[in-house]
């Protein structure tokens, strides 16, 4: 997993950069803030189309000229969840949107370069996406938790003081008010663990997608572009 510069947004990230020489799926937060200078790193970094996970009043119009494929992931009549549990939320989209996340696979899959995935902060949608692209390719449960563990500092620091406002007029008691900042600003390895152990129970990652209607097509897509290089086997 390496870094990248988006001037405009934050928590960017190759998320394959060690399956082969040229990456080929990034993640970050929103890019709704991104000017002149994020579009041409955009371009410079080879990024051909980017799936935004966010629900409609989440997005407005970017700036940058890459094509985007919008797959809202909650479809729920508030928006998105603002308290609860991360496991909670991983275990309501991989039971009950698995057209909706096997969408956005396709999405990437069918990218005709580097494809972009983010959500609002990049973290919990993108990151069961991004979970999804990768173990459908072949990569490790290891290598996803990996990954995934490296949101946690960079969306504290950039979101903990707008969710300490949001969370502040609720009403929670100390234990929900807990789990709903853990929700919003930190990507433990046990959450995503957790998470890994519930696709298990619904017959792994290719057998989820499948169902749900990923091709084989799509997948040998897939695994083309982000799997193992051939040449470390």
């Amino acid at each position: 997993m390496s870094g990248i510069t988006i001037e405009g947004t934050y928590n960017a990230r190759w998320s394959d950069s060690t399956a082969r020489p040229a990456p080929r799926l990034a993640r970050a937060a929103a890019l709704d803030g991104v000017g002149s200078t994020g579009t041409k790193q955009l371009a410079d970094l080879g990024i051909t189309r980017i799936i935004d996970l966010r629900e409609t009043g989440e997005r407005s119009t970017p700036a940058h000229a890459v094509p985007v494929v919008s797959v809202p992931l909650y479809n729920l009549p508030d928006g998105p969840p603002r308290t609860g549990t991360l496991e909670a939320v991983y275990d309501f989209l991989l039971r009950h949107r698995g057209p909706e996340l096997t969408r956005a696979v396709t999405a990437i899959a069918t990218a005709p370069g580097a494809a972009l995935v983010h959500c609002t902060a990049g973290k919990d949608r993108t990151g069961l996406v991004v979970a999804l692209a990768l173990l459908a390719a072949g990569s490790t449960e290891a290598d996803v938790v990996t990954d995934y563990v490296l949101s946690t500092g960079v969306v504290r620091a950039r979101r903990s003081a707008h969710v300490h406002e949001l969370l502040g007029g609720i009403g929670l008691d100390e234990a929900a008010h807990r789990d709903s900042l853990r929700l919003h600003l930190d990507s433990p390895a046990e959450a995503m663990e957790h998470a890994l152990r519930t696709l298990a129970g619904l017959g792994g990652a290719t057998a989820y997608l499948r169902e749900h209607g990923l091709t084989d097509e799509n997948l040998l897509a897939l695994r083309t572009a982000l799997g193992p290089d051939p040449a470390d086997a």
